[in-house]
């Protein structure tokens, strides 16, 4: 096989039943000049004998292996072996819709500048469950939602801090710009955010709102990861507070606000009520929105219902 036009890039750890319909997908694309570099990152779940089965079938498939590394070492192990000029990153537990590949690679070829694209994509609940589209959630401002033609994000660095709408089952990048930016940090969470800012810090990006992919949304995630998650988002937000133009200072805002979210929908997981809801608060005076507002409301309301009983007593 001559040199491929797309390395495909697949960590995967202990995910075999999805990862099976994750590289079907990948196979739907209906593109021969791929190679296909899934990452078993130290499974116990039969992934590697059938990764080597796969690969003697599909000479696409390149299977690596680590011994549970992370998924930032997965991914920069899959790069350091990459062949082509431009890598495409799946989870194991994503799925991509058909012509995802085609469309997108057919930007970057026509505008060899650009960094890293992205898209729109469909959460999913492990039952089938339609749970609306990422940009329906954030609805980004870089976003053309009337037209889902690739457009550049004009201040792309501010833009993806401000809102971090990225999935990273829904990137093209050149491998170059991955190279010169040296990869997904080794960091505790939030790596990928972090390279995105960086390559938009160092070439275009352009974003589609077409939905070009479906995300899992597991359940089970541990506590101790949403926060390590939290530490790490606000770790990178810090150095931008130091700005001050008046854009930046918006990003910030924006970013700090939708941190407050996350940090309101743990303390509600944990039944935290007016934590919750004093979170919500802070959101909403940073940027303020109906729907911020609504989960105030909600959470005081939650808050004061757990407290009802002891009162009556």
């Amino acid at each position: 096989m001559g040199r491929p036009m797309c390395s495909v890039v697949i960590p995967t750890h202990n995910c075999l039943t999805y990862l099976k319909f994750a590289l079907n997908s990948v196979r739907l694309q209906e593109m021969d000049d791929l190679e296909i570099l899934i990452v078993d990152d130290g499974s116990s779940d039969g992934t590697w004998d059938w990764l080597s089965g796969v690969a003697r079938e599909d000479a696409r498939v390149r299977p690596l292996r680590l011994e549970g590394e992370g998924p930032a070492s997965a991914r920069n192990h899959a790069l350091a072996q990459a062949r082509a000029p431009f890598a495409a990153f799946l989870d194991a537990d994503d799925l991509w819709w058909p012509q995802k590949l085609a469309r997108q690679l057919a930007y970057h070829r026509q505008n060899p500048d650009t960094a890293f694209s992205f898209t729109d994509y469909l959460h999913v609940d492990v039952h089938g469950g339609v749970r609306g589209t990422c940009f329906d959630f954030w609805r980004p401002d870089f976003a053309d939602r009337a037209d889902p033609a690739y457009k550049v994000v004009q201040n792309a660095e501010l833009a993806l801090l401000g809102c971090n709408a990225t999935g990273t089952s829904t990137v093209v990048a050149s491998v170059k710009a991955l190279q010169n930016a040296n990869g997904f940090a080794k960091c505790a969470s939030a790596e990928d955010w972090l390279l995105w800012l960086t390559l938009a810090r160092g070439g275009a990006v352009a974003c589609s709102s077409a939905v070009t992919m479906s995300y899992l949304m597991r359940p089970g995630s541990e506590t101790r990861n949403v926060e390590a998650r939290l530490s790490a988002m606000k770790s990178i937000v810090e150095p931008y507070g130091r700005l001050e133009q008046a854009d930046a200072r918006r990003a910030v805002r924006q970013a700090r606000a939708r941190i407050s979210v996350a940090e309101a929908e743990m303390a509600r997981g944990r039944g935290r009520y007016w934590r919750a809801a004093g979170f919500h608060l802070a959101a909403a005076l940073a940027t303020p929105s109906v729907r911020t507002v609504r989960a105030c409301v909600a959470d005081a309301a939650a808050g004061l219902r757990q407290r009802a009983p002891a009162q009556v007593s």
